[in-house]
């Protein structure tokens, strides 16, 4: 769905706003919340209430694009949080991360309630979680989670590149490669044919 399939006459009244959804496809208990409080279930998803557990850094979000780096936050994380969090590569590491705006009425009107929802959730960010972890001190705990759109590896190449070491890692046991580094700056002479 897209923001041009909900009626204008709904979106141009000035008493719509919105809300984030956030689908997280760990790899044993899938999480999906959203930023507000109580269950909410939209588009057939159910997602879980958050409130101001989980706080979501600054979005660069450019048209039909999911490029950059979304960051989560749990500011006031418990012990038992942070001790989960510890060895998770397995359970975050390039899983499913998506986000969704969601639009709700925030007046009573023709008999519908406030807080109604209007539409199903809008993609606007889909990318895989990296890099979960956790900082502690005496007063405060905080879990940080990163999730890269599939733009953000734009200007790394897509194979690796052509070294020995990037071809070893594709290739266990080829050594190919092996030479390139010592052609680096040699000359070589060709002669022409007879």
């Amino acid at each position: 769905m897209s923001i041009h399939d909900i009626p204008d006459e709904d979106l141009r009244r000035g008493d719509v706003a919105c809300t984030i959804l956030c689908q997280m496809d760990f790899a044993t208990n899938p999480q999906n919340w959203w930023l507000g409080y109580g269950p909410l279930t939209a588009g057939g998803v159910a997602y879980q209430g958050t409130g101001d557990v989980i706080k979501i850094g600054a979005l660069s979000v450019t048209f039909g694009m999911s490029a950059g780096m979304v960051r989560f936050e749990t500011p006031a994380a418990s012990p038992e949080m942070v001790a989960r969090c510890h060895n998770q590569s397995t359970e975050v590491n390039n899983r499913r991360c998506q986000l969704f705006y969601q639009l709700f009425s925030t007046v009573e009107r023709d008999g519908e309630h406030q807080g109604r929802l209007i539409g199903d959730p809008i993609s606007m960010f889909q990318g895989v979680m990296r890099g979960m972890r956790s900082t502690s001190s005496a007063d405060s705990r905080v879990i940080e989670l990163e999730a890269y759109g599939r733009m953000s590896r734009q200007a790394k190449p897509p194979y690796g590149r052509w070294t020995d070491a990037d071809q070893r890692a594709r290739f266990p046991g080829d050594t190919g490669m092996a030479f390139i580094a010592g052609l680096k700056d040699k000359a070589i002479t060709w002669v022409p044919g007879t």
